[in-house]
This record gives structure tokens, C-alpha cells and sequence, in this order.
């Protein structure tokens, strides 16, 4: 029996054959158990054989699945007033010590290969992930490694904005806005981390609709127009007067890159941060591109900037550049806050890496690694999706999110008295009482249960949910 939440996931998948649609439910749904590895999420030998048939066939795509996961999360966008969409990269290493996966490109050198993942990732304003409502994959075709910073700056000036890797960035945000577009009745705002700081994003403003907003962290000192005496953001900035002292939650960050020293993109551990907070609306200058000048463009800004970091560690410094409105000491916690929600994707990320272990698939074609990546990345947000629940919608009943023949068997394993409530338990207490069941502990100052436990819990009560369905079955 595949989950309900598999059928309506699924139910825009298209692959032009009634069969492969129930053969992608069910792959999903073994799946979404969360075993260590593809073989053990099979459930026979010939379920195996069944998804590398299913993988490795011609009229299944990643694309299709996508597509199918993409429409869904869409859909449940529109549930909410207002969602964030967060878009980011991440490096996928298919490096083998032997045998390539064919098709794979270079990632920071020649020796690893690989592939990105840029996925454009829904939440609600209080950090319910809703899904990837659209994504960029691809591969490098070559790296240039024997060029001096000068050099790549250089070539980096002299390529056409559509061909370069930042495009991305740009096509994703015009994503959002079309999402935006489409379903007026819900405000989008899209959130970028300092690679999004582009002119060629910025000079969408004049053309977004009324729901759509943008928050990005400026990494670029910006010229700026009719500032006074100031002629560059940071000058602008520096003559703001601070308005409020806050404290921030700082997320973790793993480097991308072995060995990173580039404060913004080194390895830290969370922290919460008190920061100073200083506001300015701005009109930065349109620079000059190939193909002509960009307009200039006015936005409202946001500094935060961390007062007394860690000994060791760079102080935090946030330059958010908004569309949003900055008129009130709680519209400008809304920029920061909703800022602060980008972290989520690495959580995502961390998922898909950590806990799916996409890194170890083996496959010998990128298409078909990515095909299986794209049925992965479903269940990492699955994932991802009743963490959030849990903690933004705990008081909520668990049949909002498990039907009764899921929670009931496992229930009723976990407190072993033969007895079922009068009424079902809450979001929160059933995802605790699955830690439980995965090896989370009830402590005092434990916190919340991580991806690996509640994985371990699910597996169990799917299990569980099996076993009874049996045996109902068997005393008929």
C-alpha cells in the first residue's frame, strides 16, 4: 500500500504509462522509509531490478519528476498568505576512485566531478517547508585553473550575463515571480543568499507585481546616486543612525569547499547574535554591461551587524537589500526574520547529502543519477516538511499529516497497553513518541529530534503499519 502523501505528490506525474506512474509511487514510497542505502529501501530482489528498470528507462526523466513535485508544492504555496521561496546552490560529488560516472563535470578542480543542484525552495513565513517549486541543474563543461584572480575577474567582465554560471540566480527569481504572477492572493518574497547580489536581478523591480518582493545579502559595495556626500553603500550606511539592538539566531554553516577561509563561506557553529540595525533607502547606479547600461535601480536597505562575536570569529554583517517596506521597527525584524529562514536549505541540503547519502548512489550515467536524485529529493523534503510541522504546527491533530492506520499501530507499540486515545494525539506529541521509537530520548535539555532519529522512527512505524494491515487481513 503506497502513503496517501505519495499518490498526491505524484498525482501530476507524467510518463505516459499508467504502470511506470504506480512503479514511481511505489519506489518513492520504499523510499520515503529511509533505509542506508537504495538496496536495503527495496523490498525484494525484484523490487530492486524494478527500480533500476524504472530509473534507467527512456520515458522517465528527471524532469517529469520534478515537474510533478514542483506543481505540488506549488499548490501548496497557495494555502498560505505569505511564502518565502529561498534558492541556493549545492555541489553534488560523484567522484569514483575508479570508474566515472559518465557526463559528470568538474567542480572546484578537475579531479572532482560532479553536478549542482539550485533549487527554488518554499516555506511559510514561519518555516513550514512546502517544497521545491523550481530548480537549475547542471555540470560544468571545463574550469579554467591556470588563470590569476586578475584574469578570471577580466573574462568574468567580458561574458555575456546569459552565459555565465550566475544566470542562475536571475532565472530562478524570474521564477518566483511568475509563481507570484499566477496566484495573487498570496505574497511570494524571494531570498537570496551574496552570490544573488546582481544588477540584472535588481533591475526587475519596476516590473514585479504587487505580491512579489525580493530580500538579498549585498556582497558588493555598491555606487549609489543623489547620496549626499556618501557615493557608495557603505558610506550610506555608516551615516545611518541605529535604530534598535536585537538578537539574531546565526545557523550553522559547513563549507562548501575543503579548506574554505573566506568569512563568508567557512565552516561556523549557530550561535545567537545581538546585533545594531541601521536602515537607508538607496538608488544604486546601474553599471555598464556588453550589451549597455542597466538602470539604476532604488531599494530599501537593512545592516545588521554583530556587536561581540565569539572570540575568533568574524562578526556578522548583514547587507539586506529589500524591496520590502523598512517604516516601522517591525517591518524591518520582518526583513531580518525572514532572512534568517534561508538556513532552511541547508537543513534541505543537509538531508539530501547526510541522511539520503545522494553523494553514494551508483549509477553509471549522469541522467540516470539525476533521475534518482529527483525521487530523493521528494523524500528529503518529506522530511524536512514534518520537521517543520512538528515544531509550527504542534497542537494540530497527527491525522492532518498521518492517517489512522499509520499512527494507530505505532501508537499502540509505543505505550503497550493495548489502548488507543479518545481522541488522536497532537502533530507534535506523535512525531516525538516516532523519535522515541527511532532512539530519541526524553530529557530535560534534549533538543528537538533530528533528521536521522525521526527517519529511523518513520521506518519503524511504516513497519508497524504493514504488520497490522496483515494481519487484519489474515482474521477476516
Amino acid at each position: 500500500m503506497v502513503a496517501a502523501w505519495v499518490s498526491q505528490e505524484l498525482e501530476g506525474l507524467s510518463l505516459g504509462d499508467a504502470r511506470r506512474h504506480k512503479r514511481a509511487e511505489r519506489i518513492v514510497d520504499d523510499l520515503a522509509q529511509i533505509s542506508q542505502s537504495q538496496p536495503e529501501a527495496a523490498k525484494s530482489t525484484a523490487a530492486l531490478k524494478a527500480q533500476y528498470r524504472f530509473i534507467a528507462s527512456p520515458h522517465v526523466s528527471q524532469e517529469a519528476i520534478l515537474d510533478a513535485h514542483n506543481q505540488a508544492a506549488i499548490q501548496r504555496t497557495t494555502e498560505y498568505r505569505c511564502v518565502i521561496l529561498v534558492q541556493d546552490t549545492t555541489p553534488v560529488d560523484v567522484t569514483r576512485p575508479t570508474l566515472q560516472v559518465e557526463d559528470a563535470g568538474p567542480l572546484e578542480s578537475e579531479e572532482k566531478r560532479g553536478f549542482f543542484l539550485h533549487p527554488l525552495y518554499a516555506l511559510s513565513e514561519n518555516g513550514i517547508p512546502l517544497g521545491i517549486v523550481d530548480q537549475v541543474n547542471w555540470t560544468r563543461e571545463s574550469i579554467q585553473t591556470n588563470l590569476t584572480k586578475a584574469q578570471k575577474e577580466r573574462v568574468r567582465k567580458q561574458e555575456a550575463f546569459e552565459e555565465k554560471e550566475s544566470q542562475r540566480w536571475l532565472a530562478m527569481f524570474q521564477s518566483g515571480e511568475q509563481i507570484a504572477r499566477a496566484h495573487s492572493q498570496t505574497e511570494y518574497i524571494v531570498v537570496g543568499d551574496s552570490e544573488s547580489d546582481i544588477c540584472e536581478l535588481f533591475a526587475e523591480v519596476g516590473e514585479l507585481p504587487g505580491n512579489c518582493h525580493f530580500v538579498v545579502r549585498g556582497c558588493q559595495n555598491r555606487a549609489v546616486k543623489d547620496g549626499g556626500t556618501a557615493t557608495n553603500l557603505d558610506e550610506v550606511l555608516a551615516g545611518a543612525q541605529v535604530q534598535f539592538i536585537d538578537e539574531v539566531e546565526i545557523s550553522e554553516r559547513v563549507s562548501k569547499i575543503a579548506g574554505e577561509t573566506r568569512p563568508r563561506r567557512k565552516s561556523r557553529e549557530p550561535r545567537i547574535a545581538r546585533i545594531s540595525v541601521r536602515v537607508a533607502q538607496v538608488t544604486l547606479r546601474g553599471p555598464s554591461r556588453p550589451g549597455g547600461k542597466l538602470p539604476d535601480v532604488t531599494l530599501n536597505v537593512v545592516e545588521a551587524v554583530e556587536l561581540d562575536p565569539p572570540a575568533g570569529e568574524e562578526p556578522i554583517r548583514w547587507v539586506l537589500l529589500t524591496t520590502l517596506s523598512i517604516n516601522s521597527i517591525a517591518e524591518i525584524r520582518r526583513v531580518l526574520t525572514t532572512y534568517t529562514k534561508r538556513w532552511q536549505i541547508e537543513l534541505y541540503f543537509k538531508t539530501l547529502k547526510s541522511g539520503l547519502r545522494i553523494e553514494d548512489l551508483r549509477y553509471e550515467t549522469l541522467d540516470r543519477y539525476m533521475t534518482a536524485v529527483s525521487l530523493l529529493s521528494i523524500v528529503a523534503w518529506r522530511v524536512e516538511y514534518l520537521k517543520g510541522v512538528a515544531r509550527q504546527d504542534s497542537e494540530t491533530s497527527c491525522e492532518k499529516y498521518f492517517p489512522p492506520e499509520e499512527w494507530q499501530p505505532a501508537y499502540l507499540v509505543y505505550k503497550g497497553d493495548g489502548k488507543l486515545p479518545a481522541e488522536p494525539p497532537s502533530t507534535n506529541e506523535f512525531l516525538l513518541i516516532i523519535a522515541e521509537l527511532g532512539g530519541w530520548q526524553r530529557k530535560k535539555h534534549r533538543g528537538p529530534p533530528g533528521s536521522m532519529t525521526l527517519w529511523r522512527g518513520i521506518r519503524r512505524m511504516e513497519a508497524y503499519a504493514e504488520a497490522f494491515q496483515a494481519f487484519q487481513k489474515l482474521s477476516k
